[in-house]
């Protein structure tokens, strides 16, 4: 008895949650059939065993950076069908790309999912000279799948109309194919040494794009930051605390969308 009042009760949940709130999913061209969807396998299994949706309940769909409503016409075989264009626009009016040296472990996918919830349009991953972590490219390339399954999911929970790019592996002189309007690189000597302007101002000036550079856990050498000024890169400092190198962007990115949306 009690294993069957738990079930109901988690079928209860699962209703109301249904009610509440319409899934979002970001479909694959390939997918998609003119006014009908026939998902793929990941995002049928998401809406039967997660959701558990049946035919005629409504989801939301997106691809080309456009909003779709549709609707389950057959959920055993993963059919959907177009019922309007939703006119909604969550990104930020700014362009950001985030240039992320390697960390150690798992901050790398923390970093990922976190600055896709706060706006983040290109991740770039570094590999600069005090990376602990060591990898090439190649073997970068392995862990794609993985990462760009995180962006996904970050990106259908904060209600983004795109997901982020990631691209493959650079090194420092690589840097200026991702340069923007504005280029800052978050330096802690600047902030020992009492520099507390140069974001501010970054920010409050005129710009469509902006690229912010984060080092590792040991933080960038003093001949990288004099590699990057000489191709117009402004070192900065984050304030009078010395932040982590996951913490850094983020703040980065939270200050830059408080800036954009709700000054």
């Amino acid at each position: 008895m009690i294993l069957l009042f738990l079930f109901l009760i988690v079928e209860l949940y699962v209703k109301i949650a249904r009610v509440m709130s319409v899934q979002r999913y970001f479909i694959d061209q390939s997918c998609i059939d003119h006014d009908f969807i026939y998902i793929d396998d990941y995002n049928h299994k998401h809406m039967q065993r997660v959701m558990r949706y049946r035919d005629g309940d409504d989801v939301i769909c997106l691809y080309d950076e456009h909003v779709y409503l549709y609707k389950i016409i057959n959920m055993d075989k993963g059919i959907l069908e177009k019922q309007k264009e939703l006119d909604e626009n969550h990104e930020l009016d700014v362009d950001i790309t985030l240039i992320y040296s390697l960390p150690k472990n798992d901050k790398f996918e923390f970093v990922l999912q976190k600055s896709t919830e706060l706006g983040v349009n290109r991740i770039v991953p570094l590999l600069s000279r005090r990376s602990i972590i060591k990898t090439d490219a190649k073997t970068f390339s392995k862990k794609y799948e993985r990462y760009h399954k995180i962006l996904k999911e970050a990106s259908e929970q904060s209600y983004r109309n795109h997901i982020p790019e990631l691209t493959s592996l650079i090194h420092l002189k690589d840097i200026s194919q991702y340069l923007s309007d504005i280029n800052l690189v978050a330096y802690e000597e600047d902030a020992k040494q009492g520099e507390h302007h140069s974001f501010y101002q970054a920010i409050h000036s005129q710009y469509q794009s902006i690229t912010i550079i984060v080092g590792p856990e040991g933080g960038f050498d003093e001949t990288e930051i004099d590699e990057m000024k000489k191709i117009g890169i402004i070192s900065c400092s984050l304030g009078k605390r010395i932040l982590r190198s996951e913490t850094a962007p983020l703040y980065m990115l939270s200050v830059i969308g408080y800036s954009r949306e709700l000054k």
